[in-house]
């Protein structure tokens, strides 16, 4: 058995496959879901990871591990950087920790990264040739995956759409993305970037949610805002696309959770600025939502 691990802030999802032909995977248990001990650090989380995997090899032998999880991977396996979401995880050398634990060849990729290979093989990116995935949730991550696989970049970075400069329009100009810098589509068009533009517009702070239950029920602002966000999205992927001219785009993560009239908007804003060839894109809503970064880690794992 092969098992697809997923480390969040809040919880790890654990998942056993199957090896099939031509490198393929096929899910063999169901999802099993904890805690993340987020507060206690590195060995902590390690310690919780053993734990799943030993609770779903009921008689199977694990022959090999991936793992997705939040943070910038460096090609040894251990994390480059990482928000402060889990105590200490930047630094941490978690593909040699969990080797040393488990006794078996384990990967460890960035967490969308595994997702878009999910989506690329099982999802909306099937059959296509080439796949960006991009999700919006708390922060606007991304991944890249062509017809020979996942790219992740000479610094682990590939497919960081969330950090495309945008020309933004003078009240949004000064917002500082989650990294520092200026002009960045994730400071505009994250979950908390939405609220942000709501709070500024209204005065009133309210979650992603209510805002769209406004948005729904006929609010002018909220819908604006939602839009607003949706196009900025849209925008950021025509340049991605004008780099990369894959033939699908995948959009996941909670905001996108929104609905048609979301990816509607990203798609008209991506298609009044592409470039003619990329502007034929298909732009998909995610297919395998919360399962993704498991069964990614699971068809990245080694053997």
């Amino acid at each position: 058995m092969i098992v697809g691990v997923d480390i969040g802030g809040t919880k790890i999802a654990v998942a056993g496959f199957v090896a099939e032909p031509e490198g393929g995977r096929s899910r063999a248990t169901p999802v099993r879901t904890s805690a993340t001990p987020a507060r206690d650090g590195g060995e902590a989380i390690v310690r919780a990871v053993i734990d799943a995997v030993r609770a779903i090899e009921d008689g199977e032998r694990v022959t090999a591990v991936g793992v997705g999880t939040a943070g910038v991977i460096g090609p040894d396996g251990s994390v480059a950087s990482a928000t402060d979401a889990i105590r200490g995880w930047a630094g941490f050398p978690l593909r040699s920790a969990l080797e040393r634990a488990l006794g078996v060849p384990v990967a460890v990729v960035n967490d969308v990264h595994a997702a878009a290979v999910a989506e690329a093989a099982q999802g909306a990116g099937r059959g296509a040739s080439g796949l960006l995935m991009v999700t919006v949730g708390t922060g606007v991550g991304g991944a890249v995956v062509l017809p020979d696989g996942l790219r992740v970049g000479a610094t682990g970075t590939a497919g960081s759409v969330g950090h495309t400069e945008l020309a933004l329009p003078p009240e949004l100009a000064g917002r500082r993305c989650g990294c520092g810098a200026l002009g960045h589509v994730e400071a505009v068009a994250s979950g908390p970037g939405l609220e942000q533009t709501y709070l500024e517009r209204t005065g009133t702070a309210l979650p992603l949610r209510a805002v769209d239950a406004l948005a729904r029920g006929g609010d002018r602002t909220a819908a604006e805002v939602i839009a607003q966000g949706a196009q900025f999205l849209g925008r950021a992927l025509a340049a991605a696309n004008a780099v990369l001219d894959v033939e699908v785009i995948a959009v996941g993560g909670g905001v996108a959770g929104i609905g048609e009239r979301y990816l509607a908007e990203v798609a008209a804003a991506y298609r009044t600025v592409a470039m003619p060839g990329p502007a034929l894109a298909r732009l998909l809503p995610a297919e395998l939502g919360v399962d993704a970064t498991a069964t990614g880690a699971a068809l990245l794992a080694p053997g």
